[in-house]
């Protein structure tokens, strides 16, 4: 399913219309004369936008998977073969003979079988390149050259490169064209075929190899059965390889050029949720405009991206929430050489556009200053993480999450135990208003991801218990769930302090919240008699400050079961805790006119 879906998607753009040659990053141009002198080295990288020189792509002839021993490219090759020189990290120059070799002996063979005079002129300059000594080769570089970068070639005065001249072309085709009589029967067509013995690489896959990965690879005789040798076990012709193979790698690359409009792009097709996984996805359809949303509320939303839902493109179309086109979205991983799948799903359109507006849904909450109101999926993951960096992101936490969002189900029990474990380890809050605002944002998205697990909790479980609502975006002054008051009530004592003894270091707000939020009888009696302190404090200093705390306090108390506190908070009513602490300590922040929030900036407390 995964493989016919990528071949399908490469027809449709197509991808596959001459499969035997393919866009490549391309760095240097060797030009030669028409009697085989060099002409120059043409740099063919370009300055991207934070200034960094970037290789150019071009369609070149196809390249096989070289995995080890030499081999090479037709027209399309590193120094080693070209020049016969490989430039090691370290600065070393070593003379790799065998690789000139064997790119000269292609080169002879299809000068002689094409008769090209270009392939001609190539042929003498590689002749004269395999007379120099290593000095000499070395100097024929580009003073730029760093080391691993590709060339290709052209004739002075041309358009076009060698590999573009109609001679070139048919005899590389021809080169290619597969022997023998079909042996098995493709899995992803249907048809008979020759299985391909050795299946092209995926770039750009994270965590992978910086070369390429594979995503079908059977490289131990404890993958294969009945007899079959390698790839025989999953056998799968050349048409449909190089289909998927390039289908794969055009959703992985931000800038594929568009094989229909020169110096054009196709629109970007994954989003990299850590530092080794990413998510490619498509939709089968004529309007073929909701995976550009999907692309931009995942990386990027914006407040305005969510509506965009459920309203159509004035192209005659549907909107997305009535599309009823085929989506998909394949997790995938890097490592040891091979691609890992983590996920694949398929739905429609709709369903996907509707998950979507229920995840952002989910997210809402209000907060004092302006931040992102709809982060990026990576940036909620990255909020849970340690230190807040993408290393720290499990992959298989990533691919879950993506899961429950398309899936509108509960969002897996390791992102919200993530969460309430960052709250307890950084604080839930910065107690300062001079605290970076950065880690504010931080704050303030694990929060939503709390709220966000919460809601889900509770729509996965059909009915409620009449003491169980909703968690809402803000102060829920009516909610008399247990963990939810006794947040308010620890968000109160702790802002009490903060009003008695402003400046202090080490509220009991960064001491005891972790302690507050798990064992709740073990510690808020401590905290009741340090609070008779503070607001003794308070009334002394401020004593109209000091009678609305104490209300509040009490009013909170009120609502409480006369039972004893619980001496143990599941995870579930932990988040609970955590949001109940957030609300109070938001509505704190709200302005005394009307109730509006802050608009930008750290907020004084009122």
């Amino acid at each position: 399913m995964i493989l016919q879906a990528l071949v399908d998607l490469a027809e449709a753009e197509g991808l596959v219309q001459d499969p035997d040659f393919e866009p490549k990053d391309v760095h240097w141009i060797v030009q030669l004369t028409t009697d085989g002198k060099l002409a120059g080295i043409v740099d063919a990288r370009r300055m991207d936008e934070n200034g960094r020189a970037r290789p150019t792509k071009y369609l070149v002839p196809k390249t096989e998977k070289r995995a080890y021993g030499v081999s090479a490219q037709f027209l399309y090759e590193k120094s080693d073969y070209v020049f016969g020189v490989k430039i090691e990290k370290s600065g070393e120059r070593k003379e790799v003979e065998p690789c000139l070799d064997a790119f000269i002996d292609l080169v002879v063979a299809a000068f002689a079988e094409s008769g090209d005079e270009a392939l001609g002129a190539l042929h003498t300059f590689m002749q004269s390149v395999k007379r120099d000594s290593t000095d000499d080769r070395v100097s024929r570089l580009p003073e730029e050259f760093s080391g691993g970068e590709w060339f290709t070639f052209q004739i002075a005065g041309d358009q076009g490169l060698i590999s573009d001249r109609p001679a070139v072309r048919d005899w590389w085709k021809s080169h290619r064209r597969v022997e023998g009589e079909p042996t098995a029967f493709c899995l992803v067509t249907g048809a008979p075929c020759v299985p391909v013995e050795k299946h092209d690489g995926i770039k750009r896959v994270p965590g992978g190899s910086t070369a390429d990965v594979s995503l079908v690879s059977f490289n131990r005789a404890a993958y294969e059965s009945y007899g079959l040798e390698r790839n025989e076990n999953a056998a799968v012709g050349r048409t449909a390889e190089e289909a998927y193979v390039r289908a794969l790698n055009r959703l992985l690359d931000p800038a594929w050029p568009s094989p229909t409009e020169s110096g054009a792009h196709l629109p970007r097709r994954s989003v990299r949720l850590g530092a080794d996984s990413a998510v490619v996805f498509w939709e089968r359809g004529a309007g073929l405009d909701f995976a550009n949303l999907f692309d931009e509320l995942l990386s990027q939303p914006d407040p305005q991206a969510v509506q965009r839902l459920f309203t159509a493109p004035r192209k005659g179309t549907p909107a997305p929430i009535e599309d009823q086109s085929a989506f998909y979205a394949l997790t995938l991983s890097g490592g040891q050489g091979r691609a890992t799948i983590r996920d694949w799903l398929t739905c429609s359109v709709g369903e996907a556009a509707a998950r979507l507006a229920a995840y952002f849904g989910d997210l809402e909450l209000a907060f004092p200053f302006e931040v992102a109101p709809r982060p990026s999926l990576p940036q909620l993951l990255q909020a849970v993480a340690l230190h807040g960096e993408m290393e720290n992101i499990s992959p298989n936490l990533a691919s879950a999450v993506l899961r429950a969002i398309l899936q509108d189900s509960p969002f897996p029990i390791t992102l919200l135990h993530a969460a309430i474990h960052r709250c307890k380890a950084e604080g839930p809050l910065p107690s300062s208003k001079r605290t970076k605002k950065t880690d504010w944002s931080r704050a303030h998205l694990r929060m939503q991801v709390i709220k966000a697990c919460q809601r889900r909790i509770g729509r996965a479980r059909g009915t409620v218990d009449s003491n169980e609502r909703e968690v809402l975006p803000m102060l829920d002054d009516s909610n008399t769930q247990t963990a939810y008051l006794l947040g308010r009530l620890f968000a109160a004592l702790a802002k009490t302090q903060e009003d008695a003894q402003p400046g202090i270091g080490g509220t009991i707000g960064d001491r005891f919240y972790g302690a507050a939020s798990s064992t709740p009888n073990l510690v808020f009696a401590r905290l009741f008699s340090l609070s008779r302190h503070h607001l003794a404090k308070l009334r002394r200093d401020r004593p109209g400050q000091a009678v609305n705390r104490d209300k509040l306090v009490q009013e909170i108390m009120s609502l409480l079961p006369p039972a004893k506190l619980p001496p143990v908070l599941s995870l579930e009513e932990q988040g609970l805790f955590a949001i109940g602490f957030y609300h109070q300590r938001n509505d704190f922040f709200r302005r005394r006119n009307g109730g509006s929030d802050e608009a930008a900036g750290v907020p004084e407390p009122v």
